[in-house]
């Protein structure tokens, strides 16, 4: 089971919060400084399911996470694309056909490159996200059969790191881009129920929240695609394995994602505890940098005491092969 549970995460982000607000004013909240930001992690959308790809790119992780005294933890997605039916096979993001043994193999194979090039560091931990999303592949769509396929994955990775005691530094979890726009939301519901039915690990929503609200948290506010801000708020933390990364591409998602976890706050009991920003600076450079992102994100966030958090990571996605500003998806 993964490291980092609710309560872990919300108590590092009290923690982040009592450091980030050292330099605060009790009577104006927007003079606070911002929050120094941790260092940005990247995550990939994979081009291939080649274990040697693989294992440098977990390897990379490794040693900048070794490089770090005293130690370092790490959030990672590897991102596989969309399922193409219900085994859990895959459409990667360029379209090539991944099998679900292809895709447990590199998943592996990335842990195993972290494991090795941490070397003598043994207290550097990465969370891995073995990533899919919601979006349509031809004709097919999210099912709950395809959610317990891809818990299945995330099980089978999970049993591969522990059986090779790689589990003290190696943390696998699920994750998934869901956007309002690439999907219903019952077929999304429906995945993540049977996602939850395998109950391998929690999953990492690292998608947006398409047309909601940047000024009201009315929990029935639309979105795109006839989701409302209720179904956001779910989908990303509402759901018992829902952790949350969400894409901050530009001021307006920062804003989105502070209404969500405000939805929260009024309707639900609790603010979403978020694990960081997402940017995409490195496919499109005129989106956020991680450190307008953060900026963005965490200013937002600490607007307001109900909802103040200092997240424990910053994430960039990358193509793996390397290729720069050319991003699938603007702001």
């Amino acid at each position: 089971m993964p490291r980092f549970t609710r309560i872990a995460t919300l108590l590092l982000a009290l923690a982040g919060l009592v450091a980030g607000l050292v330099a605060a004013t009790a009577s104006s909240p927007k003079s606070f400084a911002t929050a120094a930001k941790p260092t940005t992690d990247w995550s990939f959308y994979m081009s291939t399911t080649d274990t040697s790809t693989a294992y440098n790119l977990g390897c990379n992780q490794g040693k900048s996470d070794a490089g770090v005294s005293p130690h370092r933890n790490s959030e990672v997605v590897i991102d596989f694309g969309g399922e193409d039916d219900n085994s859990g096979d895959t459409r990667l993001i360029n379209g090539v056909y991944a099998k679900v043994s292809d895709i447990e193999a590199a998943a592996v194979q990335f842990a195993d490159g972290y494991w090795v090039c941490t070397g003598s560091d043994s207290t550097s931990v990465m969370q891995l996200g073995v990533g899919t999303s919601n979006s349509w592949v031809g004709s097919y769509q999210p099912s709950y059969s395809s959610g317990q396929s891809w818990a299945n994955i995330v099980k089978s990775v999970q049993n591969t790191v522990n059986a090779n005691g790689w589990e003290s530094q190696v943390d696998v979890i699920g994750a998934s881009d869901i956007e309002p726009g690439f999907s219903s939301y019952s077929a999304a519901y429906n995945w993540i129920q049977g996602y939850t039915s395998v109950d391998p690990a929690h999953y990492l929503d690292y998608g947006s929240a398409d047309g909601c609200s940047t000024t009201s948290n009315n929990p029935h506010g639309g979105c795109n695609n006839s989701w409302i801000m209720d179904n956001v708020w779910w989908v990303s933390w509402g759901a018992a394995p829902a952790l949350a990364i969400p894409e901050i591409y530009c001021s307006a998602q920062a804003s989105q994602w502070t209404e969500i976890a405000l939805d929260g706050v009024q309707y639900h009991g609790g603010s979403v505890w978020y694990d960081g920003p997402w940017d995409q600076y490195d496919l499109d450079y005129n989106t956020n940098t991680s450190n307008q992102a953060w900026s963005q994100f965490w200013g937002d966030l600490n607007n307001q005491s109900s909802t103040a958090q200092t997240p424990k990571y910053s994430a960039e996605i990358h193509w793996e092969n390397g290729a720069t500003n050319q991003s699938t998806q603007g702001c």
